[in-house]
């Protein structure tokens, strides 16, 4: 509601404005959102809460809270603020939905005094750290505040996205906090039940797509000879597809820039045919001379052969990437209003842009799926098509193809709070979540380490078993554009011979796979900055190549899906510097919960409950249910998780390829 300081204010108008503050201040009301008008619609949501349990937590010399609300199954973990009990409900409407108003009407107010502060959720952890230890650091703006906090009953966040059954919705995400804190008293505020009212407007105009190719190519003419027999295998299996080159883009589309040229090709895509696939062929132009590949400050063009978006998120600290990679821009199309989604909401030309409070406003629900063959001459196109073309014609072999290999370690000191390998942790769990049922898992652990010396994840162990073949290879832990590792338990340094020693990329000649590739999934930092160069990875004064001098003509995840006779089909990874969590919430590991542990366990959720499974399909699904619960506009860190979580490989890939029986996409 607006409040007028007009001196012609009529008194009853200040008096309902005063009652209204004075609900406000009380605490019995959480409104969000825009004045109710007339028309608009209404859903109420009833929700009930158990009472809080606490249980105690030792940090160094300090006790903690942890507060535990049995029917709240996630907890709010924003680093150095309270560790709080959260409750996260979906909502689908039409695409172009404008959602006016959420409301939280709180019943039975209770409080409670403790004996001990409540834990603070520690700093996330880059996935490169040189010290990768546990920092619980309170922040001292809220642990001193007598407000209560968070400062409402509930927040909310919209995105405009393609829901599981790839239906254009406007999805709202309401997170409710049953119990808020007051740190400077000790005291919490918790409620028993609530009803949470949303209140919406239906489009105006319903938005409608048309019908036609479901797969685009993106492209330059100079690949055109190859990929038309890509288009030709595709048009066979049922997927209507069309090649569509960036010279013809260029010229029939406008944008402030070429990245934004083709966005707004791929926007009338969708529109026009309702396009769920868009395939981008075409990485740097060569491996030597490149340095960085970026023109200016958000994209990359002269050196590529299809342009990148390079993102302006600024993270702060001693370690961080001035600018990296997001492919999602290309699939984040529409926000939730159905407006474009442009990337640039000040207009200023700087995209993706977060530093301190200046942010651009980013809806990051993809509408389509996009992934990307980052080839560097013709001969890698020709390999590609080749790969996709072998690897999707006949069903895998279930008998190589039903593995799924996970590698890990001890990322991060958390001791004495858990001391869990948290790699080992994170994969196992998501194995048992969502794979078990039709795949059996091959664990190569820094744990094993007193068991078998023939299951650690040692070069040697993990080629043995890629080259016997796997579906899925799951690497957890850290990396770099060179290099994947992790950690023995409690031995947390990078001195030479003092780690299991993981995958280099100059050791990836030995997966000797054959056909039988596997679809990877890394966790660690910078595997998939694909705009490294032989002679820019050589500069060791040059600390943002990520490399430490050591030259590499690509990236980690390039190479492995690249290689000749093996390596990946395709490759999910960082751009960036990824993050993960550390420690416990209320005595589950926090690593799977949010960050880089869970997207990619967001994306084996999808693939297993996906009808269709296809590499895109489970990706969308993997974004989207990352930021229904860490919504990308609140925390840099989850913005930056699903920004550069970039797809390496056809995203219209039936994974495990076509039985004899299959012709058309599901």
């Amino acid at each position: 509601m607006l409040i007028s300081n007009k001196r012609g204010i009529n008194m009853k108008t200040k008096i309902l404005a005063y009652l209204i503050v004075v609900l406000f201040l009380m605490g019995s009301v959480t409104t969000l959102g825009m004045g109710k008008q007339s028309t608009d619609n209404e859903k109420t949501i009833a929700v009930k809460f158990s009472a809080p349990k606490t249980t105690l937590s030792a940090i160094e010399s300090n006790t903690y809270i942890q507060l535990q609300i049995g029917s709240a199954d996630q907890s709010l973990y924003t680093a150095g603020e309270p560790i709080l009990p959260m409750e996260t409900t979906v909502l689908e409407f039409p695409l172009g939905t404008i959602i006016t108003k959420v409301e939280c009407v709180p019943q039975e107010i209770q409080t409670m005094t403790l004996p001990y502060k409540i834990m603070p959720a520690p700093q996330p952890i880059a996935l490169n750290a040189e010290n990768p230890v546990a920092d619980y650091t309170a922040d001292q703006a809220t642990y001193t505040s007598a407000e209560y906090f968070p400062d409402s009953w509930v927040d909310y966040s919209t995105g405009g996205g393609l829901n599981s059954d790839n239906q254009h919705t406007t999805f709202l995400s309401i997170r409710t906090f049953p119990a808020r804190y007051s740190p400077a008293t000790n005291t919490i505020q918790y409620m028993k039940n609530a009803e949470v009212k949303v209140s919406y407007k239906n489009p105006e105009k319903p938005m409608t797509f048309g019908s036609g190719y479901q797969l685009v190519i993106i492209a330059p003419s100079a690949f055109s000879s190859e990929l038309q027999r890509l288009v030709d295998h595709k048009i066979a299996h049922g997927i209507n597809t069309t090649l569509m080159t960036t010279e013809d883009i260029y010229n029939q589309y406008t944008g402030y820039d070429k990245p934004e040229q083709i966005k707004y090709f791929i926007k009338y895509a969708l529109d026009t045919w309702n396009t769920q696939y868009v395939l981008l062929v075409g990485g740097m132009k060569g491996y030597l001379f490149h340095h960085g590949g970026r023109d200016d400050t958000s994209q990359g063009t002269i050196d590529w052969y299809v342009p990148v978006r390079y993102t302006n998120l600024d993270e702060g600290g001693t370690e961080h990437d001035p600018g990296y990679i997001s492919d999602l821009y290309y699939a984040d199309i529409y926000d939730s209003h159905g407006n474009f989604s442009s990337w640039d909401s000040n207009l200023d030309h700087i995209y993706a842009k977060w530093k301190g409070m200046s942010k651009d406003i980013i809806d990051l629900y993809p509408d389509l799926a996009v992934g990307r063959l980052p080839c560097r001459n013709l001969n890698e196109v020709k390999n590609q098509v080749d790969r996709i073309i072998t690897y999707e014609s006949v069903a895998a072999d279930p008998t190589w193809f039903n593995k799924m290999v996970l590698v890990g370690g001890d990322s991060f000191d958390d001791r004495p709070a858990s001391n869990m390998p948290e790699g080992e942790v994170s994969t196992s769990f998501v194995y048992n979540e969502s794979m078990a049922t039709s795949f059996t898992d091959v664990q190569l652990y820094a744990s094993n380490r007193n068991i078998s010396n023939d299951f650690t994840p040692t070069p040697k162990n993990i080629e043995r078993v890629v080259t016997a073949g796997c579906g899925f290879l799951y690497y957890d832990g850290h990396g770099s554009p060179a290099n994947w590792d992790t950690h023995w338990l409690d031995m947390f340094t990078w001195k030479k011979g003092q780690t299991p020693g993981g995958t280099h990329i100059y050791k990836m000649i030995n997966f000797r796979n054959g056909d039988k590739l596997t679809v990877c999934i890394v966790g660690g930092c910078h595997n998939s900055m694909f705009n490294v160069s032989f002679f820019w990875t050589l500069d060791k004064n040059n600390h943002l190549t990520w490399t430490y001098g050591l030259p590499i003509p690509r990236c980690w995840s390039e190479q492995i899906i690249a290689k000749n006779k093996g390596g990946a089909i395709a490759c999910m990874g960082n751009t960036g510097l990824g993050y993960g969590f550390v420690g416990l919430i209320n005595g589950t590991p926090a690593c799977y919960l949010g960050l880089g542990g869970y997207v990619e366990r967001t994306f084996f959720k999808s693939y297993n409950e996906s009808s269709s499974k296809t590499l895109g399909d489970a990706w969308v699904g993997a974004i989207t249910k990352y930021l229904v619960t860490w919504p990308g506009m609140k925390v840099q860190a989850d913005c930056k998780t699903v920004e550069e979580w970039a797809v390496l490989g056809d995203s219209s890939l039936k994974i495990g390829g076509y039985s004899a029986a299959e012709g058309i996409l599901n």
